[in-house]
């Protein structure tokens, strides 16, 4: 008896002190835009918002002694995730969203380059990292123009053994790679 139940304890603390790798999800964008107001109040029509990433499942790495402990994943829809959150912050930002390209003012073709979120196991320094990189097609008229975006991010969280406290850092990234590119469209 007293053997069994120090196997159940040690069972129970190996267990309880593994990193638990569940899927982690992106909250719906908050419209929290708080950035410049477009002044001409130009329509804007997000034609496409494609996600290119060769793995769109993956987001990083949970990183222990310097070895890959496990891989962080997403099930989201990531590309519906930015085309719904444009939108909201697009009509923050003071401008029209148009249902038709030939009404629209600008013209938008997002990609989503990559998403990496990197967590180590450093105790007094950032160990939660992340990038979205993202870039923007847009067209005006018959002006077009490439726009790059890359949105990084660190910072420090209490030792994590779940992959659920990764989850507001990624909605801050995503939130903030949202915000910015709005921010950039009213100088237009």
């Amino acid at each position: 008896m007293k053997n069994l139940f120090f196997v159940v304890l040690v069972a129970f603390l190996v267990s309880g002190c593994t990193y638990k790798n569940e899927a982690v999800n992106l909250h719906a964008y908050k419209a929290d835009y708080a950035g410049p107001i477009s002044q001409l109040r130009k329509s804007v029509y997000i034609e496409l918002v494609n996600d290119t990433r060769n793995d769109k499942r993956s987001i990083g790495s949970v990183i222990e002694k310097g070895e890959k402990l496990a891989t962080l994943y997403s099930d989201e829809n990531f590309a519906e995730k930015y085309k719904e959150g444009l939108g909201y912050a697009l009509n923050m930002a003071g401008f029209k969203t148009a249902t038709n390209p030939d009404e629209a003012a600008l013209v938008m073709e997002v990609y989503i380059r990559d998403i990496k979120i990197l967590y180590n196991d450093k105790s007094f320094d950032e160990n939660l990292k992340g990038s979205i990189e993202i870039d923007v097609k847009i067209k005006s008229g018959e002006y077009f123009s490439t726009q790059s975006f890359r949105q990084k991010g660190g910072k420090w969280i209490a030792p994590s053994y779940s992959s659920k406290n990764v989850e507001p850092f990624l909605y801050s990234l995503f939130s903030d790679s949202i915000n910015d590119i709005v921010s950039r469209l009213t100088r237009y």
